[in-house]
């Protein structure tokens, strides 16, 4: 592992390909070492599988084990322990299901902290249709439910004005 990089008061462990195919954050900063809440996000969402739960729980409505196993292709195991990780962390809530002939399932729905990653994910995917579009080009992040307009992530001051990133200084609220 190569040494830990502190930039924006983060502290994130660089490794090789070899090692991890993401950054990831240190368990235990170093006492007095300032981890940062993107930091503390990361130590929660920062893995390439966990993002993708995520994204179809939050986007597409996707909510039983089977529907994120067909349309992801992640293996059983690696499944459930991000399941797992996402209910430990408040992100998913676990509850019992069951078909008329068949053993019970489990379903995992959103909670309020999982729902307000719609506005992250949205960001994300609205950053990834202008910078890394893929064949089919852009897509929409979503529309109104009354009227169908299309929207976008942005900054908002406390006026409700639309503010631009360049103008925004992002500073540590300690």
């Amino acid at each position: 592992m190569r040494p830990v990089l502190s930039g924006c008061g983060c502290s994130v462990a660089v490794m090789s390909t070899a090692e991890a195919t993401v950054p990831t954050t240190q368990a235990d900063p170093a006492e007095g070492e300032r981890l940062c809440t993107i930091g503390r996000v990361l130590r929660v969402v920062g893995d390439k599988w966990t993002l993708r739960i995520l994204c179809e729980a939050a986007l597409n409505g996707v909510t039983r084990f089977g529907e994120f196993q067909d349309l992801l292709g992640i293996a059983t195991d690696v499944l459930t322990q991000r399941l797992t990780k996402l209910v430990d962390e408040g992100l998913l809530a676990k509850s019992a299901y069951k078909e008329p002939g068949r053993r019970s399932r489990f379903a995992y729905e959103l909670t309020d902290a999982g729902r307000d990653l719609r506005l992250v994910l949205g960001a994300l995917q609205q950053w990834g249709d202008v910078h890394r579009p893929g064949r089919s080009g852009l897509t929409e992040v979503g529309r109104t439910r009354e009227g169908g307009a299309p929207v976008r992530v942005a900054l908002v001051d406390s006026g409700d004005a639309v503010v631009t990133a360049e103008d925004v200084d992002f500073r540590y609220a300690i």
